[in-house]
């Protein structure tokens, strides 16, 4: 049965990643299993929701985002969840400029960014940034919204939604370092569950001809 297929090659991923030495990314285990990468990736996700192994980014030697390396979960607090204790103690401490300064602080802390070449260049770039923090992010055809999930700090945003302004200001700052015309014209949060969309300002985006709604007929000709 399919089920029990699918249950058989998440096992057998789980088994590779807790004999590995060291931890592995999905071109890893897609030569190990001969299954498809979307596969592989599937099959993970899965594995992460019950905590049975842990993410991170790899250290990144050259320009591009990073790939994600797949262990055994560790026994004690990651980073993430050590930082968001933190910042659940400390939130209430801040005053009212908190959102810029930390995220403003927290950019710093990022390993040098490249100048980017080009607005689409900049915007692969500032993803990049966000996933070696932890987070997963995607780009749209046309390169003006970033879609983030996986946010390691999503426990924490219902009683403190000024993470959410932080991670907004972290994506401005960001935005700003790489050099281009490319700005957060605003981020929406939660647009569904555990998932966040950036909203990009490109003066290089300029359509040709926009059509509105309200110019239509009810029939949907142009009138």
């Amino acid at each position: 049965m399919p089920d029990e297929a699918s249950s058989e090659s998440r096992a057998t991923i789980l088994r590779l990643i807790e004999e590995s030495g060291t931890p592995l990314n999905v071109f890893d285990l897609t030569e190990r299993t001969g299954l498809h990468a979307n596969t592989v990736r599937g099959h993970l996700d899965v594995l992460l929701s019950t905590n049975v192994i842990s993410r991170q980014p790899e250290r990144a030697t050259s320009r591009g985002r990073p790939r994600w390396l797949y262990g055994t979960a560790a026994a004690q607090p990651s980073p993430y969840q050590q930082l968001a204790e933190v910042l659940a103690t400390e939130l209430s401490r801040i005053g009212d400029d908190a959102a810029t300064r930390v995220g403003d602080l927290w950019a710093n802390l990022l390993p040098p960014l490249t100048a980017a070449q080009t607005p689409d260049e900049a915007v692969q770039e500032a993803a990049a940034a966000l996933d070696q923090l932890g987070f997963s992010t995607s780009v749209n055809p046309a390169g003006d919204t970033i879609t983030v999930t996986n946010c390691p700090y999503e426990a924490l945003v219902a009683d403190n939604p000024v993470i959410c302004d932080i991670h907004a200001s972290l994506v401005a700052r960001v935005l700003a370092q790489i050099g281009q015309p490319v700005t957060l014209d605003s981020m929406d949060v939660w647009a569904r569950p555990g998932l966040c969309q950036a909203h990009l300002l490109r003066s290089d985006l300029i359509p040709t001809r926009t059509i509105r709604a309200a110019d239509l007929d009810p029939e949907g000709k142009h009138s």
